[in-house]
């Protein structure tokens, strides 16, 4: 509770911060704006443009995006098929935390032959890719499981039609839950993407028969959720967790940019944190610790790799308007990934000052690489870096300052620690639905809340 209070004022000071650059008046007006905007959309039958429907379902459109799967693959098997749900990550092709798991989890499956990466479009089920092992699209039998690896809160209503199919054939759906963030802290969160991930929550993941988690840390989250707010008709009656990969190569048509590459050869050493500019990355943390710095005549350089996020139009122009910035201070908001496996071997150090994560897959590809880490000292950093991380105590630029001076002097590692593979990944992700070895059964869910006096259907 204590960490929750400290979260929560710091996130006061910094949306407080973002307001107060913006006139009240024009607060007021963009309010109203969208508020015309929402009624005049629905009375013209367009609401699908901010109730969390993309776009008017079109099989034609989705197929052309498909990917070309090249070289040998086993067919799917005839019975008790697994799909992979990749609906979001085929749709809008991006390249955020969660693409990069639902890529790699997929791409690994297809070319071993142990499950089907799929995107649903007006109810239909589409293999993502096209090869001449795999059927363009499939229908749902008794025995089939599906697992909604995918984003899909945006387009939440479209999954409904999904579920009906999956009781219909006797089917099981399975939820992947990357964070529950929006729940614990609904102002580090856009507002819609709030609103559409309560949605999925209640109405999505409720009906799944079992959830997976990514880390042991948001499962230990959903139920003391659970606990304090019981959701009505839960279906799910098992949980488990598994962890994500950390060797993430550049795909071989992807080289660095010449600005990327220009830096590396300029500045040899630096400390790095990377991740979306928003508010749960507590960047503002990261930035005060170097300005401590730099203020008693430190060289240090701290560099930042992520796009521009929500909400943090004030910390964007801060950085961008530093006395520091193209000196000791450095953004780059369009690395691609080998860029970024660029700057994760030569840095001295990753710096990861989130509030909250869901695993937090700079730590390991960090670590893969070579770099040393310093990160906040919360649940998910603990389980997932154990001893090979340094901590510093939640949202305190002093305490992660002290670290920063603590491994300047460390070397490189030459050796990395022992880090799980996509394909070891995957393996334990499959091995546990085709099995149904989830950490926590029917049984013991059920006792979990017959102990804390709640009732389950």
């Amino acid at each position: 509770m204590k960490q929750k209070a400290k979260i929560e004022a710091f996130l006061r000071e910094e949306l407080g911060r973002e307001r107060r650059q913006e006139h009240p008046l024009l607060i007021y007006l963009k309010s109203k704006a969208q508020e015309f905007f929402w009624t005049l959309s629905r009375i013209l039958g367009l609401s699908h443009w901010h109730d969390g429907q993309w776009r008017t379902p079109d099989p034609q459109q989705a197929a052309a995006l498909r990917s070309d799967l090249s070289g040998d693959i086993p067919p799917p098997a005839p019975t008790r098929r697994l799909f992979i749900d990749m609906t979001a990550t085929h749709r809008y092709q991006k390249h955020t935390g969660v693409q990069r798991v639902v890529r790699e989890i997929a791409r690994v499956c297809v070319t071993s032959g142990s499950a089907i990466p799929i995107f649903i479009e007006d109810g239909r089920i589409f293999s993502h890719f096209r090869h001449e092992n795999l059927p363009e699209e499939f229908d749902l039998a008794s025995g089939d499981r599906i697992f909604l690896l995918d984003s899909g809160w945006g387009s939440w209503r479209e999954y409904l039609k999904l579920i009906a199919q999956v009781r219909a054939v006797n089917a099981t759906l399975i939820g992947c839950l990357y964070d529950i963030i929006p729940l614990l802290y609904p102002a580090a969160v856009e507002e819609a993407n709030c609103a559409a991930f309560h949605q999925w929550f209640a109405h999505v993941l409720s009906q799944c028969d079992a959830i997976i988690c990514i880390s042991k840390s948001v499962a230990l989250d959903y139920l003391a959720h659970l606990q304090e707010s019981p959701v009505p008709d839960l279906r799910t009656r098992q949980l488990g967790w598994f962890s994500l990969g950390a060797d993430f190569e550049a795909k071989k048509n992807i080289t660095p940019t010449p600005i990327v590459e220009e830096f590396i050869k300029n500045k040899p050493i630096f400390f790095l944190s990377v991740g979306t500019i928003e508010p749960r990355k507590a960047y503002p943390i990261a930035l005060a610790a170097f300005e401590k710095l730099w203020a008693q005549g430190d060289e240090r350089i701290y560099v930042i790799v992520g796009r521009a996020g929500w909400n943090t139009t004030t910390l964007q122009k801060l950085i961008k308007s530093h006395p520091e910035y193209g000196r000791k201070l450095y953004w780059f908001a369009d690395a691609n990934d080998a860029d970024l496996r660029l700057f994760y071997q030569q840095a001295q150090a990753l710096v990861f000052p989130s509030f909250a994560e869901g695993f937090g897959m700079p730590l390991v590809e960090a670590l893969y690489y070579g770099a040393s880490v310093i990160a906040s000292d919360i649940p998910v950093f603990r389980e997932v870096g154990g001893e090979d991380v340094c901590y510093f105590s939640l949202l305190d630029a002093g305490s992660l300052q002290k670290q920063i001076l603590a491994i300047g002097g460390i070397a490189k590692k030459h050796t990395r620690p022992d880090l799980v593979s996509w394909p070891q990944s995957a393996a334990q992700l499959v091995e546990m639905i085709n099995h149904e070895r989830y950490q926590i059964n029917q049984q013991q869910w059920a006792d979990h809340f017959k102990q804390r006096d709640l009732s389950i259907n």
